[in-house]
């Protein structure tokens, strides 16, 4: 089944392949500064999500960045060369107050920022300036009706459905620069509904609609749970519905290149070597290792203020190297370790043989 009807998206795991200077610095274990920073404002969370990989994170101690931290952080992102940053994290990262003021220093720094949010609590101020500051924000909904909605959102209010669709209209309404996602975790709760929301996406002013599966490895207390052969089925047939809907500003994106076919785990590559592409800031104050393992206590590098002095030294690459990836959960990255592997480390594609 083809994910996508034109290859050059943001989605697509060979944009790595633009970053071909921190590539090759990363295979001579050289590090250079990353590429970006993912941003966690908060651990809280005003959502239950079923298949939430920070819940861990969550049900331990509430960590919530001040204002001036987050200032801090914008004008280190600039001074240490990083270009972009993803504000998300292991919570809902609209619960910090800060989180325009933190924006409006990206922006006025000249970093491009991607967001993720359940968009439950975005105000029409949020709207503003996100629609002034961000290069995306995607909207987390994950279903086609309320009541599938509040299941996988672990809520009760099923007019949040609606209420968040309304938000992602009114972005939609400011015709800016800002990309607008629907973000859909693929789940067997709600995998029948994937027709169902993207024609919502594409009503509500989306410019993407983005589909992947749940990484059930990296879900505590989930990893029983498989896609049947019915279910797959089903799924193929709706995302090729889905995307008959696409014009010139919608497209629909039906993530598969990073699972197998059946959904699950998929480690094409020895080793790890894409954490020095991102930096992690944790809302607990520390930077951690790998953004699909916060919370776990061995993958702390460091606190947001000693990051310069411990990345790329003996200790950054000698924890990066310890990895062992047969017992990783889904790996975002994984492509990007397959690339620095067969392209950088092998040569397998004759680089300087153009």
């Amino acid at each position: 089944m083809k994910e996508w009807n034109n290859p050059y998206n943001p989605f697509n795991s060979m944009k790595v392949l633009l970053y071909s200077q921190q590539l090759q610095a990363i295979a001579d274990q050289k590090f250079m500064p990353p590429v970006v920073a993912d941003t966690d404002p908060t651990n809280k969370c005003n959502y239950n999500c079923i298949w939430c990989n920070a819940k861990d994170i969550m049900q331990g101690e509430k960590h919530m960045l001040s204002e001036e931290h987050l200032l801090k952080l914008a004008d280190f992102y600039k001074e240490w060369g990083i270009k972009s940053t993803c504000v998300a994290g292991g919570g809902e990262p609209l619960m910090n107050p800060a989180f325009n003021v933190f924006l409006e220093r990206l922006h006025e720094n000249g970093i491009e920022i991607g967001i993720i949010t359940n968009g439950s609590l975005m105000t029409d101020e949020h709207i503003d300036v996100i629609a002034r500051t961000a290069r995306w924000c995607g909207f987390s909904i994950d279903a086609g009706t309320p009541k599938t909605y509040c299941k996988v959102k672990g809520i009760k209010d099923g007019q949040m459905f609606f209420k968040v669709l309304n938000n992602m209209e009114k972005l939609a309404y400011y015709k800016s620069k800002c990309n607008i996602g629907f973000k859909f975790l693929l789940h067997p709760y709600n995998y029948h509904e994937i027709t169902t929301a993207a024609n919502l996406a594409f009503k509500h002013g989306a410019n993407d609609f983005h589909l992947r599966p749940v990484g059930f490895d990296n879900v505590t207390g989930t990893d029983k749970l498989e896609y049947t052969d019915e279910m797959i089925t089903e799924i193929d047939k709706q995302i090729e519905e889905a995307m008959k809907l696409e014009t010139e500003d919608f497209h629909v994106y039906g993530i598969r290149h990073k699972f197998q076919p059946n959904f699950k785990r998929k480690v094409n590559f020895k080793r790890c070597w894409t954490p020095p592409l991102l930096a992690t800031f944790g809302a607990d104050g520390n930077c951690h290792l790998c953004f699909d393992m916060r919370g776990n206590k061995d993958l702390i590098m460091c606190r947001h203020q000693d990051i310069k002095e411990f990345w790329g030294s003996q200790k950054h690459i000698d924890m990066i190297a310890n990895i062992d990836v047969n017992k990783c959960p889904r790996c975002t990255f994984g492509t990007y370790n397959e690339i620095i592997e067969n392209v950088f480390i092998e040569d397998k594609m004759c680089r300087c043989h153009i």
